[in-house]
């Protein structure tokens, strides 16, 4: 039995133009790539073969693989455009595959497309077609000495431009403590933490009027002893953080993102405090929380180790505790330097995954905020947005978060991090900067108040232990680029 997952036809150009891949295969959704997912289904049979082709190496390899077959070989053959979005059904199918008799088209014909049970002769002549044309006749013909099953996988095509982006809408893994479903163009956040929810739905509607542009309204709000949820509209819309990891932002696209940002940022309500107040607010929402998230994960084990992994690294010198020594004295000379007199209606974490972002219509949109009951305790201090931001675009966290990162050794021994192609483009960084530069904003204030952001994100991904000490040398890295600035 072979699985033959078939990427050799390029996405077309308006979905190309929305996320920025060539191939299907390499959509990243979860963490996770298209092709990863269907392989590691595929391979959990050991009666089964896979192979992914998808250029001119792999079709070769794939057209001898079929001629050398038996002519009894069963071939699944699955289009990377047809994504099974039921991924348990699918894996079922598979496992029974091997018994079936006769060809099989799953779940109907899409256009020129379709996932089929085929046999070695088959699986050749769609090897060789190129033109849509020829493989939509093909499988017409094919159809007609085929049985035909009902589309349980929920096979998804994705080359029809609402289905591919009700399918990336929510691409960013979410935490493990939140669920999200979505039904009849109604999203429902739903979570455990019941307090935090309802200060997310009742921030919306304590806000002053102009920022309300920029938000996605909630409703529909439901609390019970153990759970609270809220709704909001379902947008088929991917987020920013899912087309900054896809590289899918150009010079102009990723300049209309900022416009919308800085917009949004303008259009907050301000309150006069003092130099002083304003400094507080820093300490309390920023080093405050830096230490006791700190605090949080020396205790936990997965901290321990993590000190222990990282104190071999030259910029972690001393461990964990060496760099929060580092942070929060790079922090308490940012905050000393810090001239802000106000504060902000603040969103509290507009990093790329809050953000849902149409580039052809200038649609943006935040989500999931902080949160705030009443419109005094929405005020913050007005940098952390900007932090936020910058947390995404000149940190990286986004690719961090999608696991598109590796951790290793170095010639010395220590750890190094690199970000998947480099991470965020460097005229994009180049770009954030210039726009902080014009508003008249201090980039070493607000990279010392991002620092604190990787460092207390480490109890929150106690999940996902791999990224824990990436988070550890990004925040390295800046502290050594702090220094530098002094």
């Amino acid at each position: 039995m072979l699985i033959l997952y078939d990427d050799t036809s390029p996405a077309p150009d308006a979905i190309r133009q929305i996320i920025g891949v060539d191939r299907f295969a390499d959509l990243l959704r979860q963490r996770r790539r298209l092709s990863d997912v269907i392989e590691q289904i595929a391979r959990n049979d050991n009666t089964c073969r896979f192979m992914r082709v998808h250029d001119a190496a792999t079709h070769a390899t794939g057209l001898d693989m079929l001629e050398r077959s038996g002519p009894d070989e069963k071939i699944f053959r699955l289009p990377s455009s047809l994504v099974p979005s039921k991924l348990d059904i699918f894996s079922r199918t598979l496992q029974k595959l091997p018994y079936a008799l006769d060809r099989t088209i799953f779940g109907g014909q899409f256009d020129d497309e379709a996932a089929a049970l085929v046999s070695r002769d088959d699986a050749l002549n769609l090897l060789r077609i190129t033109d849509p044309g020829e493989r939509r006749s093909f499988f017409s013909e094919l159809s007609a000495k085929s049985m035909h099953l009902n589309n349980d996988m929920g096979l998804i095509d994705l080359r029809n431009v609402d289905a591919f982006l009700a399918y990336m809408t929510g691409a960013t893994e979410t935490r493990h403590f939140n669920q999200v479903a979505a039904r009849d163009g109604v999203m429902r956040k739903v979570s455990s933490d019941i307090a935090k929810i309802r200060a997310e739905y009742r921030y919306f509607h304590v806000v002053p009027e102009p920022m309300k542009r920029f938000l996605l309204p909630t409703f529909d709000y439901v609390e019970d002893s153990a759970h609270a949820s809220y709704a909001m509209e379902k947008l088929s819309v991917p987020d920013a953080a899912i087309q900054m990891v896809h590289f899918a932002f150009n010079a102009d696209s990723f300049d209309t993102l900022l416009n919308a940002f800085f917009s949004f940022i303008d259009a907050r309500a301000l309150r006069h405090c003092g130099v002083e107040l304003a400094r507080d607010a820093a300490r309390r929402e920023i080093l405050a929380k830096m230490q006791m998230r700190l605090d949080t994960f020396t205790a936990t084990d997965q901290g321990r180790r993590v000190d222990a992994l990282i104190a071999s690294n030259e910029r972690c010198s001393g461990g964990l505790a060496g760099l929060r020594q580092r942070a929060t004295a790079a922090i308490e000379a940012a905050i000393a330097e810090d001239s802000t007199h106000m504060l902000a209606v603040g969103h509290g974490d507009p990093c790329l995954s809050n953000i849902l972002f149409h580039r052809d219509i200038g649609l943006f949109r935040l989500i999931d905020p902080r949160g705030a009951n009443t419109l005094d305790e929405a005020f913050m201090h007005p940098l952390y947005d900007l932090a936020k931001f910058s947390h995404s675009v000149l940190g990286g966290y986004d690719f961090i978060n999608n696991g598109l990162f590796e951790c290793q050794l170095d010639a010395s021994l220590g750890l190094s991090l690199t970000l998947e192609n480099g991470g965020t483009p460097e005229w994009a960084k180049a770009a954030f900067r210039h726009r902080l530069q014009a508003a008249g904003l201090s980039l070493r204030v607000i990279r010392a108040y991002e620092l604190s952001l990787f460092l207390s994100m480490l109890p929150l991904h106690l999940d996902n232990p791999r990224k824990l000490p990436a988070f550890c040398l990004v925040a390295a890295a800046i502290l050594d680029d702090l220094e530098r600035m002094a």
